[in-house]
């Protein structure tokens, strides 16, 4: 399996007897599915069918899609709407008496939006259908065209997202092999907090309770582990491919979780270097993830 972008542009034209048409789209990133269709005036009622079909084909972005329609047979055909017309008429003649306005001009009415229609059989006549499947098979090449862009550009996301990878485990693995992290080390500086806190004469509860957090808190080795088997599972769905997205997403949030906590535990200036570094690496990741399917 491939790695999916969620940017990518598709386009397919089509023709069927006097009739031709032009299908668009463009694809960002997006938490979810949304689509904004652009339709002629007529083919209002392809809309289910579209988001249908576009529905099995992505699982995630946000898409803009537009369908050209255009025939030979209607070209110079327009109707007027009257009730609308009349509606106009109606209202105007009450601004007319009152002196507000001029009385309208019919040229000037019939240039108000929606008065005259140019002349398209709606996409419902059940005549049409023949020509329907075909504008619908159009929208099905847009789509493969569509996802190959988006397949694309998933490759080179996953190819800078596995180099980000490869670099924080690079950091991790300097992380271990840090002085700090030994047991040794960490038993020492344990002891040394502890003598410490012994040296203030606290009540035994308090003392119970600072030794305890002492002991979480000298260890961040707990820490480099789970980044560990984040970076394997990081890995493993890139390799996977699409649809991982959110997947991605949540797992960028764990590792700044994990690099969070082991900055505010080291005590270390090169332990916490690495953990910088390691966060600006996971941002990077982050961003590229963003636009994963």
């Amino acid at each position: 399996m491939s790695l999916n972008s969620m940017t990518g542009y598709g386009r397919a034209e089509g023709a069927f007897e006097d009739w031709t048409w032009v299908w668009e789209v463009r694809s960002v990133n997006g938490k979810s599915l949304d689509m904004r269709l652009r339709l002629p005036q007529g083919f209002e009622s392809l809309d289910p069918q579209i988001r249908k079909l576009i529905g099995k084909a992505l699982v995630r972005g946000n898409l803009q899609v537009a369908l050209m329609v255009q025939s030979t047979s209607s070209q110079g055909q327009f109707s007027i709407d009257n009730d609308w017309l009349e509606d106009l008429v109606r209202n105007g003649e009450k601004l007319v008496t009152s002196g507000t306005v001029a009385p309208a001009r019919l040229d000037g009415l019939y240039l108000v939006r929606g008065v005259v229609q140019e002349g398209m059989q709606s996409a419902s006549d059940p005549a049409l259908e023949p020509r329907n499947k075909a504008i619908l098979r159009s929208l099905g090449d847009m789509l493969k065209r569509l996802k190959k862009a988006r397949k694309s550009e998933g490759q080179a996301l996953a190819k800078v997202m596995s180099k980000l990878l490869t670099s924080i485990a690079k950091e991790l693995h300097k992380a271990k092999n840090l002085n700090a992290v030994t047991p040794a080390a960490i038993h020492q500086k344990f002891s040394e907090k502890l003598n410490d806190l012994l040296a203030e004469d606290l009540p035994e509860d308090k003392l119970a309770q600072e030794a305890a957090l002492l002991a979480v808190r000298a260890d961040v080795r707990e820490e480099l582990d789970r980044l560990d088997a984040h970076i394997a599972q990081a890995n493993t769905l890139l390799k996977k491919g699409s649809p991982v997205g959110r997947k991605l997403d949540f797992l960028s949030q764990e590792f700044i979780r994990e690099i969070n906590t082991m900055c505010s535990k080291s005590t270390d200036i090169e332990l916490t270097r690495i953990g910088l570094e390691m966060k600006s690496l996971i941002e990077q990741f982050r961003e590229q993830a963003a636009n994963v399917e």
